[in-house]
């Protein structure tokens, strides 16, 4: 069977005052185009299906529609998200089980049976031309689901989760995969990390897999030969990420094909030192997405600013302080490293960063230069 891996589709999510629907809408019909065209069987969703907990009606149209319209192809699969209400996702199950969409909200799977599927606790068996294929479906783990008081860490917490969700789906006869909405870190060893409310954790706690197709972060992200992040289907955010794939699994060869998305607006970061140069900057942007950073002794006045908003699409202004150009300077002939400790030092009272975060920052790093 031919598998295709998406994620953080976000429907229903805006860019400052901008509407993304027709973006949302276009890279949907790409993605169908792309099912079509390399006979998909399964198409998975790994999470954050919405942007909130409680869309907006036109979200959940969208969504309605591209799943029925990606269900005349194949087989629809999607978990929740932490942007994700799970019962709410899950709601229309009765509906869409009969278009061969599977929608996972919860944590008991055992009721999204139909004629071509078998459901467990932990996830689906899926039966087509004599192979057998074993999802084991995880939507977002908190640390709320643990109880109070934890009585284990947060990673031996998800680890177990995952393999009780795997016990009952996967088989020697089959090839199993994991869909997951998780925050990995780039190191089979190693403790669970913390990033803001966000915890990451080590590769550790994946079960053994044929393939491993996770959502919540926004870029594509390769962490092992058959663990893979696709990224977000369109860019929300400027992180300097423009890049948006697919990830297309054959289930015979192992193999995977990152197919490229090419939908949506892109979203352009420009710098200007002055008014004419930061109009000229939006104008030329055109109609994608404008972050300006505007560096300049000279405020904005009121009415600029105006001028500048109406020029383009405008979403977000950063007015450089006074200093900050020269503190970037001072920066600029440091390497990654010193960058780390320094940042690390200045979050923690002058403390050293340990060498073991330190090395896995370094991973990461080098892992996206390449």
């Amino acid at each position: 069977m031919k598998i295709l891996h998406t994620s953080d589709w976000h429907l229903g999510k805006r860019l400052a005052p901008f509407d993304r629907t027709d973006e949302q809408k276009e890279v949907l019909k790409e993605i169908e185009k792309i099912v079509e065209d390399n006979a998909v069987d399964v198409l998975l969703i790994a999470g954050d299906v919405f942007d909130v907990s409680v869309p907006p009606a036109k979200a959940e149209e969208i969504f309605y529609r591209a799943a029925l319209d990606l269900s005349r192809h194949c087989l629809v699969v999607a978990i929740a998200g932490n942007h994700d209400d799970g019962e709410r996702l899950k709601a229309p199950d009765t509906l869409a089980k009969a278009s061969g969409i599977h929608l996972c909200g919860g944590f008991d799977c055992s009721d999204l049976s139909c004629e071509s599927v078998e459901a467990k606790e932990g996830g689906i068996i899926y039966r087509k031309g004599g192979e057998r294929l074993n999802l084991a479906l995880c939507p977002y783990l908190t640390e709320s689901r643990k109880g109070d008081p934890p009585a284990q860490d947060f990673a031996a917490y998800c680890a177990k989760v995952l393999s009780e969700r795997t016990f009952d789906v996967f088989s020697p006869d089959g090839c199993n995969i994991l869909v997951a909405h998780l925050f990995m870190t780039g190191s089979l060893t190693g403790e669970e990390r913390e990033l803001g409310s966000a915890k990451m954790l080590p590769l550790s706690v994946l079960p053994k897999c044929d393939y491993a197709a996770l959502g919540h972060i926004h870029r594509p992200m390769k962490l092992t030969h058959n663990v893979f992040y696709s990224g977000s289907i369109l860019n929300y955010a400027f992180d300097g990420h423009e890049k948006k794939e697919v990830i297309l699994f054959d289930t015979v060869t192992k193999e995977t094909k990152h197919i490229p998305l090419v939908s949506g607006k892109k979203l352009v970061t420009v710098e200007a030192n002055g008014f004419d140069a930061a109009l000229a900057a939006i104008e030329e942007a055109g109609d994608n997405f404008v972050k300006l950073v505007y560096d300049c002794a000279v405020p904005l006045s009121a009415s600029q600013t105006v001028r500048l908003e109406k020029a383009g699409k405008l979403v977000q202004l950063e007015i450089v302080p006074q200093g900050v150009k020269r503190e970037a300077a001072r920066r600029a002939h440091k390497s990654a490293r010193e960058l780390f400790e320094e940042y690390y030092r200045n979050l923690n009272g002058g403390e050293s960063a340990p060498e073991e975060l330190t090395a896995e920052f370094m991973a990461l790093f080098e892992k996206e230069e390449l």
